[in-house]
C-alpha cells in the first residue's frame, strides 16, 4: 500500500501524451497533459503535426470536462418496465439485447433491424467500419446515417451531373473561390477543402491574392473576409447559381474549349435554354440583392479569374431546392473549366484507402440509386449505403413487410437532430427494441431500452475520418493513436464496434470486415487489427504509423494528372430532364420577397440554419466547459428588427412554422440579413418535458416536417428556409 508521502508524488506526477482530435472532421493534432491517475489536465494544439501545425479550436480544448465530467455514463443502463434505469454490466447487456434482437430477427425478417449512425460514431474508425460490415453479416442493408440529412443533395449531383476524374486543384494554385452556405473557418466542414487548420491556411492564401466570394443570409467568420459577401434571403442559392450560369454563358465568360469537349454542344444548349429566365434583374429582386451584385459575382469569379473553384454546404443542403442547388452550382464549376487538367500537379489522394488514377476526363452520369429501386417511404432511393435518415420514423411506424422494429444508434441523437420531432418520439417510443451506444443520457436515450457508454475517443485507438472513395485530407494524411488514458476507475465501457461484433457471435454470424477478410468470431479482434484491415489496399501502413506518432503524408505516386483515356467519351449533363423540371417548379414558385407563404398561410421571416462555434451539432451539450459558454441556442435577429416586433434582446418568443412551435430567446445579430431568424439544430427536449429553454435549448426539428416538404430521390427535407412567424410572449 502507498504511503501518503508516495501517493502526494503520484499526484503531481504528469506526463504528455500525442494524440489528435475526433469531434468534427478538422482532425486537428493535441498534446494532452496528463496526471498521474489518468485524468487529462490540459490540451495544446500538436505544433509538431504536419497536418494541422498547433492549431485546434475551443471544441478541441475541452477534455478534461468531457472525458472526467459529472453527466459521463460509466456503466451500462437496462430499462425498466416502470421507465426507470438500472446499472448492468456490460456483458449482460448484450447478452439480453441478442436475445430480444434474435426473435425479432427470426419473426419479423432481416428488414427488422436496422443501424443509425450519427456523428458521435461517425470519427471512430474501427466502428465506422464495423456497422455495415455487421449488416452485410445479416444480408441487410438497414443502414441509415448523418451523411444523408446533411449534404446528400451532393451524392445525387454526381449521379445526375457526372464527374470529373481528377478533382479540384490546390487552394494555393486558385486564384479565386467561392462558397455557398459555408462557413469552413468554423465548420471545418468542407472536405478536402479549408478542413484543416483553415485560419491560418486561408489567411496565407489571401495574403497571396486570392479571392473570395461567400454567399450566405449571414455575413459570417468566413465572411467578414470576403471581397464580395452576398447576403440572399436564406433558399435562394439556386436562383443565383442559376443567374450566374446564364450571365456568364451570355458575356462568353465560359471555357469553351472545356465545354465543348465535355458537355457537347446538344448539352450546352439546354442548359443555356432552361436558365434564361435567371436575368440579373429577376434574380436580384428574387434573392433581395442589390442592383449589379451578380455581375460582380460572375466578373471575379469567371471574367477575372483563370483557377479557382465554387463549394457549398449545409446552407443549400437543407433548403428547398437543394438538390437543384447543388447541381447548378457544380455546373458553375463545369461551364468555367474549374478542376486540375493534364499534367497538373496531384495534390490530394486517399490518403486511408485503396484509389485509382487521377485523369483529365468527365464521367457520365450514373444515376447508380436507380439499381437500388425506391423504398416504401416517399420513393426514396439508396445512396451508396445509406438509406435516407429523413425516412427512417416511417420506417419505424408503417406497419408491413419491411417495418423496422429494432433500431441500433450508435453516437447519434435523433431526438434533436431528426426532422418533425413528434413523429422521431413517437417511432422511437414504439420500437421493440432501442438501444444507444453514447456516453450521454440525451433525450435519445430516454426512450433506450439498453444504454452501453463507450470508450471516448483519448481511451481507445483510433485512425482520422476516412469516407469510402473520398480524398478527404490534404496530400496522403493519416495518423494513428493509441489509447493515451485509460477508462475511468470503475467504469464499465464498450469499444463501439465491439458491441456489434459481439452481437454477431451471440447471433451465429460471421463478420467479413471493411470486405477484406472475415473476422474470428470466438476470439474478438484488437482495434489495432481492425484499423489494419481499414488500410488494406492504401498508401499507409499501421507500423509505420506508429511509429510516427505526429502522423504524416505518405509519398503520392502520380505527380501529375494523366491525359484522358483516347476513347473516354463520358459528358457532364448540366440539364437533364428531371433537373429541368425542378427548376421550372422553383422558378413557378417565385413569391414576394418578404412575404412568404407556406400551406395557404402567411409568414414575415425564413428560419436559416446555424453553426455554433462552441459545439459540433448537439456533441458539446453535456459539457460542462461547452455549457458555460453556451447554455442554449439562442434565435438570431438583425438588431433592426426588435423595435418593430416589440421585443428586445433576451426576450422569449414564439416561433410559429406550418409544422409547429417553439419558445426561443432571441438575441441580436447584426450580421444576419433583416428577414431571417437564424437558430441552431441539435438542441431541446422532447415534446413534453417542460424542461426551460434557457436550460436545454430551443428544438428546431418542431417547426420541420418530412410529409410534405422534400426533395426527390433522396427525401431531403427543408430544414432551413422555412416560413416562420415570430410572437412576442407577455
Amino acid at each position: 500500500m502507498a504511503t501518503a508521502a508516495e501517493s502526494a508524488i503520484d499526484d503531481t506526477t504528469t506526463r504528455e501524451a500525442i494524440s489528435f482530435c475526433r469531434i468534427c472532421s478538422g482532425g486537428c493534432g493535441v498534446v494532452l497533459t496528463i496526471d498521474a491517475n489518468d485524468r487529462i489536465l490540459g490540451v495544446r494544439g500538436d505544433k509538431d503535426s504536419p497536418l494541422t501545425r498547433g492549431y485546434a479550436c475551443f471544441k478541441g480544448h475541452q477534455p478534461e470536462a468531457s472525458h472526467h465530467g459529472p453527466q459521463r455514463l460509466l456503466r451500462p443502463r437496462k430499462r425498466m418496465p416502470d421507465g426507470s434505469y438500472v446499472e448492468i454490466s456490460s456483458e449482460q447487456a448484450l447478452d439480453e439485447i441478442a436475445e430480444k434482437l434474435g426473435p425479432i430477427l427470426d419473426r419479423h425478417g432481416k428488414e427488422a433491424m436496422a443501424i443509425f449512425l450519427g456523428n458521435g460514431g461517425m470519427f471512430n474508425i474501427a466502428g465506422f467500419y464495423m456497422l455495415p460490415s455487421f449488416l452485410a453479416a445479416f444480408d441487410s442493408d438497414q443502414y441509415f446515417s448523418t451523411l444523408t440529412i446533411d449534404q446528400s443533395g451532393k451524392m445525387v449531383t454526381m449521379g445526375r451531373l457526372g464527374a470529373w476524374g481528377a478533382g479540384y486543384p490546390h487552394l494555393d494554385d486558385m486564384d479565386v473561390v467561392m462558397f455557398f452556405g459555408a462557413n469552413p473557418l468554423v465548420s471545418h466542414g468542407s472536405l478536402g477543402f479549408l478542413q484543416e487548420d483553415p485560419v491560418r491556411t486561408f489567411k496565407r492564401a489571401r495574403e497571396r491574392g486570392l479571392k473570395l466570394i461567400t454567399i450566405d443570409p449571414r455575413r459570417s467568420e468566413t465572411g467578414q473576409f470576403a471581397d464580395i459577401a452576398l447576403q440572399p434571403y436564406p433558399g435562394q442559392d439556386a436562383a443565383i447559381a442559376g443567374g450566374l450560369i446564364r450571365l456568364i454563358l451570355a458575356e462568353g465568360w465560359e471555357d469553351k474549349a472545356f465545354c465543348d469537349r465535355w458537355v457537347g454542344a446538344a448539352h450546352m444548349t439546354a442548359l443555356r435554354e432552361a436558365v434564361e429566365p435567371l436575368t440579373e434583374a429577376y434574380v436580384e429582386h428574387r434573392a433581395g440583392l442589390e442592383p449589379g451584385a451578380l455581375r460582380r459575382v460572375a466578373e471575379m469569379f469567371a471574367r477575372d479569374a483563370k483557377t479557382g473553384s465554387v463549394t457549398s454546404a449545409t446552407g443549400p443542403s437543407m433548403s428547398p431546392y437543394s438538390n437543384l442547388a447543388f447541381h447548378l452550382i457544380e455546373t458553375l464549376n463545369i461551364i468555367c473549366g474549374r478542376y486540375l487538367r493534364e499534367g497538373q500537379r496531384v495534390h490530394q489522394v486517399n490518403g486511408m484507402g485503396p484509389g485509382g488514377p487521377l485523369k483529365a476526363q468527365a464521367f457520365s452520369p450514373s444515376r447508380f440509386w436507380e439499381a437500388s429501386g425506391e423504398s416504401r417511404i416517399r420513393g426514396a432511393r439508396r445512396l451508396f449505403q445509406d438509406r435516407c435518415t429523413a425516412t427512417l420514423a416511417d420506417e419505424i411506424l408503417t406497419p408491413g413487410e419491411g417495418q423496422i422494429r429494432a433500431l441500433l444508434i450508435d453516437g447519434g441523437d435523433p431526438v434533436t437532430s431528426w426532422p418533425d420531432q413528434q413523429k422521431t418520439v413517437q417511432a422511437l417510443a414504439s420500437l421493440d427494441l432501442l438501444v444507444c451506444i453514447d456516453p450521454w443520457p440525451t433525450p435519445t436515450t430516454s426512450f433506450a431500452h439498453y444504454i452501453l457508454p463507450p470508450l471516448m475517443q483519448y481511451e481507445r485507438a483510433d485512425l482520422p475520418m476516412y469516407l469510402p472513395g473520398f480524398a478527404n485530407w490534404a496530400g496522403a494524411w493519416s495518423q494513428y493513436t493509441p489509447p493515451v488514458i485509460a477508462p475511468p476507475k470503475g467504469s464499465d465501457l464498450v469499444e463501439d464496434w465491439y458491441v456489434f461484433w459481439s452481437l454477431a457471435r451471440r447471433l451465429g454470424r460471421t463478420i467479413t470486415y471493411n470486405g477484406v477478410r472475415p473476422l474470428d468470431m470466438e476470439t474478438p479482434p484488437t482495434t489495432d487489427e481492425l484499423l489494419d484491415l481499414v488500410l488494406h489496399g492504401g498508401p499507409h501502413n499501421l507500423d509505420a504509423l506508429k511509429a510516427d506518432p505526429h502522423g504524416f503524408h505518405a509519398d503520392i505516386e502520380q505527380q501529375t494528372v494523366l491525359p484522358a483515356d483516347p476513347d473516354a467519351d463520358g459528358k457532364f449533363d448540366p440539364m437533364p430532364a428531371d433537373v429541368a423540371e425542378e427548376l421550372r417548379r422553383f422558378l413557378a414558385e417565385a413569391g414576394t420577397p418578404g412575404r412568404w407563404q407556406r400551406d395557404g398561410r402567411s409568414f414575415t421571416h425564413l428560419l436559416a440554419t446555424r453553426r455554433m462555434r462552441d459545439l459540433f451539432n448537439s456533441n458539446g451539450r453535456f459539457v460542462g466547459t461547452v455549457r458555460k459558454r453556451t447554455p442554449f441556442n439562442p434565435a438570431f435577429l438583425h438588431p433592426d428588427e426588435f423595435a418593430p416586433l416589440g421585443i428586445s434582446p433576451g426576450d422569449k418568443v414564439e416561433i410559429e412554422s406550418a409544422h409547429g412551435r417553439v419558445v426561443a430567446v432571441v438575441e441580436a445579430d447584426p450580421e444576419l440579413r433583416q428577414g431571417v431568424v437564424a437558430l441552431a439544430h441539435g438542441w431541446g427536449d422532447p415534446p413534453g418535458s417542460n424542461a426551460d429553454v434557457e436550460q436545454s435549448g430551443t428544438p428546431v426539428n418542431r417547426l420541420i416536417d418530412t410529409d410534405r416538404n422534400y426533395e426527390a430521390v433522396n427525401a431531403m427535407p427543408h430544414m432551413s428556409a422555412v416560413p416562420v412567424n415570430i410572437v412576442p410572449l407577455r
